[in-house]
């Protein structure tokens, strides 16, 4: 570890007893590029038998609001919202490194949308935040038409309650700065791990 970077310090009372709000919320600067720029969503809703139900999303901003995309008749959970509007969004990076591990959680009341223009913005933005390896008009024509369906509809989180995470304040070892791409080295450890094993035998 480098001499700049804060010692980690575990305090067995001070981490079971922490608040998480107050205690350990993330900089400003680093939420707003957490929250607009992350490709890690997920999204909690309640079913009709009364299970919290956890779904992986696409999400994008707009005016400042969490937005995804889902399809009504076909997923419960856009059926579920639209009896029971709370909803849970997590907004997190993919730091496997407990000093950037960093993350958002958004508990608000879930509205649905289904105006064609909405819908239309709402899915061009999608196609160029998760989409952005389709460079041609070609491509990205034909992503649209398979994305922006009759059946479409568009959930907007309303925020009620928004809480915040920068883990390495936990530990009191806060790194500046948003990380992504951490989980690419516990799968180059399980591979090199996985060469000495053969090497081995």
């Amino acid at each position: 570890m480098s001499e700049d970077k804060p010692q980690v310090k575990f305090d067995p009372a001070k981490l079971e007893q922490l608040r998480v709000a107050q205690d350990y919320p993330m900089e400003a600067d680093e939420f707003d590029l957490l929250y607009h720029e992350s490709a890690y969503c997920n999204m909690g809703h309640v079913n009709r038998r009364g299970y919290p139900v956890v779904t992986p999303m696409f999400y994008v901003i707009k005016n400042d609001n969490i937005m995804m995309s889902s399809i009504k008749n076909f997923r419960h959970k856009v059926g579920c919202l639209m009896e029971n509007p709370k909803i849970t969004v997590s907004i997190h990076n993919d730091g496997t490194n407990v000093r950037h591990q960093k993350a958002i959680m958004v508990m608000g009341q879930a509205t649905i949308h289904d105006e064609d223009a909405m819908m239309r913005d709402i899915h061009w933005k999608i196609i160029d935040k998760y989409f952005f390896e389709l460079t041609t008009d070609d491509e990205r024509a034909v992503a649209f038409e398979a994305v922006h369906t009759p059946l479409r509809c568009i959930i907007e989180v309303n925020p009620e309650k928004i809480l915040t995470w920068d883990l390495g304040k936990m530990l009191e070892a806060h790194d500046d700065g948003v990380w992504y791409g951490e989980s690419q080295k516990l799968i180059n450890k399980h591979m090199f791990q996985e060469h000495l094993d053969l090497s081995v035998s």
